[in-house]
């Protein structure tokens, strides 16, 4: 697993442990996925049945300020990924973003959706599913988008923040989206829920 530093790393890190399964945990100082030697060695040494890519650059402001490393973490990191689990005959799972999309659509976006990202985050991740699945790999795009819990900056949690701040808050509301909560395990995300959400409940 690549990105375990991060909120939905480690998640998806403790809901796999939770179910037994061996977990190889990776944040970016222990493998860089833009470096496809290491991946390799990574790979290679842990003989993982599963590669599951939570990694990713996620400042969307930023990206925009330096395509470059956009696309060293989010196009060429995946495809890296795809070509070590090729090699090995494991599964990729890349989680990419709703920010494939345009916005422009009524409703919900699915699968079947065609992508057209205005962003170079949207870009980068768009290319990042294609060199994936072009690598020849068995590969799994989970596109999600709207993502909270505990231990990262997320919309939600910083909305509660501002408020107990006494803060005024001002968003958009013009857009839409499916909220996606990155603590897996029921009992840590009632605690967590309880935590940060009830005293705003109504």
């Amino acid at each position: 697993m690549t990105g375990a530093g991060g909120m939905v790393g480690r998640a998806v890190s403790e809901y796999c442990r939770l179910n037994d399964d061996l977990v190889f945990a990776y944040d970016h100082r222990g493998l860089d996925i833009g470096d496809l030697d290491r991946v390799l060695e990574a790979v290679k040494t842990d003989k993982p049945d599963v590669i599951i890519n939570c990694a990713a650059w996620t400042d969307v402001d930023g990206c925009e300020r330096d395509k470059e490393r956009a696309f060293a973490a989010n196009a060429y990191g995946p495809e890296n990924l795809a070509t070590a689990s090729h090699a090995l005959g494991a599964t990729l799972v890349t989680i990419s973003t709703d920010y494939v999309f345009d916005g422009t659509k009524p409703g919900f976006y699915t699968q079947n959706d065609q992508p057209n990202p205005k962003s170079i985050y949207g870009k980068s991740k768009l290319e990042g599913e294609r060199r994936a699945i072009g690598s020849g790999s068995r590969t799994v795009v989970v596109r999600t988008g709207f993502i909270f819990g505990p231990g990262g900056n997320n919309f939600l949690s910083t909305i509660v923040q501002r408020a107990r701040r006494g803060e005024q808050i001002k968003a958009i509301s013009d857009a839409f989206g499916t909220p996606t909560y990155a603590l897996i395990w029921q009992s840590g995300f009632e605690s967590w829920r309880r935590a940060n959400f009830l005293e705003y409940s109504t």
